[in-house]
C-alpha cells in the first residue's frame, strides 16, 4: 500500500469552514492589522524586471516563493509583536487567548522549510516508482485541491480573516501549495480544515526521516 494511503487512512478532504473555538483578533491588541497591512504593501511585480529573461516556470516559480516567504515573515512578526504584549499585558482579559496562541511557535519551524520543499519534490519526481516519492507527490496534489477549494471559498468571505489572508494568493497559488498552507493551518488552527493540513505534513515528515532522513536534513 501507498505510504500516503496508509499514513493518512482516509484522504477525503475536510473542506468545512466550521470554526472549533474563537480567531484571535492581534489588530485590536496590537493597534494594527499586520496581515491587512500585509496585502497592501505587497508588490506582485516586484521581481519581475529581475526575473524576465527566465523560462516561464520559473519566473512563476520565483514569484510563488516569494509570497511563501512573505506569508512566513508576517506571521512570524504577528508571533514576535504579540509576545511583547503578552509581557506588558499579563493581565489582559485577552492574555490567556494570546498565550495560547503562541504555543503554535513550536510548530512554526525555521524559514528553510519553505525552499525544502524544491528538495523533496526533485527528488520525488525522479523517484516516483519509490513508495515515498509517490507519496510526497500525492501530498502536494492534496495540497494543491485543498488549496484551490480554499481559493474559492476566500472570494466570498471578504471580511472573514481567513479569507483576507488567503487574498495574498491570488495571483501566485503557489507551486508548492503545503507552504501556504501549513502556514495559514498554523494561523487559523481553529478552522475545520486547519488540522487535516498539520496532520498531513507530521505524517509524511515521520515517514520520510524514517526511510530518507537526508531529505530533511
Amino acid at each position: 500500500m501507498n505510504p500516503l494511503d496508509e499514513l493518512l487512512k482516509d484522504p477525503e478532504l475536510v473542506k468545512s469552514d466550521q470554526l472549533t473555538g474563537r480567531i484571535l483578533h492581534s489588530a485590536s491588541l496590537l493597534g494594527t492589522d499586520l496581515w491587512q497591512e500585509a496585502i497592501d504593501h505587497f508588490d506582485v511585480f516586484a521581481e519581475a524586471e529581475t526575473n524576465a529573461g527566465l523560462p516561464l516556470e520559473e519566473q512563476q516559480y520565483l514569484s510563488d516563493l516569494r509570497v511563501d516567504r512573505y506569508l512566513y515573515d508576517t506571521l512570524a512578526c504577528e508571533f514576535e509583536l504579540l509576545d511583547v504584549w503578552l509581557r506588558k499585558n499579563a493581565g489582559h482579559p485577552e492574555a490567556r487567548q494570546v498565550s495560547s496562541f503562541l504555543q503554535r511557535r513550536e510548530r512554526f519551524g525555521a524559514r528553510s522549510w519553505i525552499d525544502r520543499q524544491e528538495k523533496l519534490y526533485l527528488w520525488a519526481q525522479k523517484n516516483e516508482r519509490d513508495a515515498i516519492g509517490a507519496s510526497i507527490l500525492g501530498w502536494r496534489l492534496l495540497c494543491q485541491e485543498l488549496a484551490e477549494s480554499l481559493l474559492v471559498w476566500s472570494s466570498q468571505r471578504h471580511h472573514d480573516p481567513r479569507g483576507q489572508h488567503i487574498r495574498l494568493w491570488q495571483d501566485s497559488q503557489g507551486f508548492y501549495p503545503q507552504n501556504r498552507l501549513r502556514i495559514w493551518a498554523l494561523r487559523f488552527l481553529e478552522d475545520a480544515r486547519a488540522p487535516q493540513i498539520l496532520t498531513w505534513e507530521t505524517a509524511m515528515n515521520r515517514e520520510i526521516f524514517e526511510t530518507h532522513p537526508e531529505l530533511l536534513s
